[in-house]
């Protein structure tokens, strides 16, 4: 089995970002445990070398982050759910299918930290008995 790639320095930035839009600054410097003009600094796409150190810090505050920084709802990703598997008519057969994209998303994102929130929310939907 391949090993897990840890996210890009590209996508470490527009994590944080995304974290600094939602909060600030400060709190979002302080969670990585880098000074907040580093942080201004790595935001900005300022050209710096990433020491070991600093690259396992970002890694962890993204485990630890990650799932709470999407912007999808449960409504929008069981709709894209649903799109992907529309064009096969057996109802049963289709039902499956969304399940199991359910499935493999949970297992991928176990692997990498938190389940975000609507999948969870997806899968509890799924288990419920009314659905």
């Amino acid at each position: 089995m391949a090993t897990p790639r840890r996210p890009s320095v590209e996508t470490l930035r527009y994590a944080a970002e995304r974290a600094v839009e939602r909060s600030s600054l400060r709190p979002v410097a302080r969670a990585i445990g880098r000074a907040a003009s580093w942080l201004d600094g790595f935001i900005a796409g300022k050209p710096t070398e990433l020491r070991a150190q600093t690259i396992r810090k970002l890694h962890e505050w993204f485990v630890r982050e990650s799932a709470g920084l999407q912007r999808l709802d449960r409504e929008t990703a069981g709709a894209a759910a649903s799109v992907l598997v529309s064009g096969i008519l057996d109802p049963d057969t289709r039902q499956r299918a969304y399940d199991e994209i359910l499935d493999v998303l949970a297992r991928a994102y176990g692997g990498d930290g938190p389940e975000p929130d609507w999948l969870t929310e997806l899968r509890r939907d799924e288990e419920s008995p009314e659905s």
